[in-house]
């Protein structure tokens, strides 16, 4: 089974358009709620994304912590999958309850690998979560996610290694690293968002690099996998 692709930051038509014909696995969208964060789209926007993106699984990522402000984008985002960027925030019993209500759409949990404490971060969520996603919290600003930084991968295949369910590897990957990335964590799936955007602007793709990073993901999966076998990702 090879290593899922998911690629982010996806703000226009054409750039949905571009992905959607490069085939990754999911495409995440990222729907205003409000929150200062670059890769927002509104709703016109959104729809017009949603157009192109036919052969693809869409996932939707939430900033919020509040459970009613998180299912109003669930219910204005068709998508396979939601995304809480701030579980950690969320106490378990209402992740579970949002699972719950959600169903059949699955749920995916972002575990910031700061330091030794995501380990047990990641065993906290993993019951409420049809995925983990790693991610970096920058190194200044304590933002968490589209950093473009790397954190710890000798952490990050500790927790993929103890996880009951899929993990996906982000923060700072990219064409460069992504196979090495892959070797040495062994994660279910990888996601880009920063390191596949354009150098003049990062709302944009650069084709080149998706192609790039995809490909090198795919090569390098082969055998590299903990996924579960026969798992359903789409």
């Amino acid at each position: 089974m090879g290593v899922l692709t998911q690629l982010y930051g996806i703000t226009t038509a054409e750039d949905a358009a571009l992905v959607n014909a490069l085939r990754p696995d999911h495409v995440g969208v990222v729907l205003d709620e409000g929150v200062a964060t670059w890769d927002t789209v509104d709703a016109p926007t959104l729809d017009a994304i949603l157009r192109e993106l036919s052969d693809v699984a869409v996932v939707a990522l939430s900033l919020s912590t509040e459970r009613d402000r998180i299912l109003r984008t669930a219910e204005a985002v068709p998508s396979a999958w939601l995304h809480l960027a701030r579980a950690e925030r969320i106490a378990p019993d209402t992740l579970a309850r949002l699972r719950a209500d959600l169903a059949p759409r699955r749920l995916m949990l972002t575990v910031p690998v700061r330091d030794r404490t995501a380990l047990a971060l990641a065993a906290r969520l993993a019951p409420c979560a049809d995925a983990l996603l790693l991610d970096t919290a920058h190194p200044e600003t304590g933002v968490v996610g589209a950093t473009g930084h790397v954190h710890d991968w000798s952490l990050s295949r500790e927790i993929v290694e103890g996880s009951r369910v899929p993990v996906i590897l982000a923060g700072g990957l990219g064409p460069d690293n992504v196979a090495e990335a892959i070797r040495r964590t062994r994660p279910a799936g990888v996601d880009s968002e920063t390191r596949t955007s354009r150098a003049d602007d990062r709302r944009r793709k650069d084709p080149e690099r998706v192609r790039l990073f995809l490909e090198r993901a795919r090569a390098a999966a082969t055998g590299s996998t903990t996924a579960r076998p026969g798992r359903c990702w789409r």
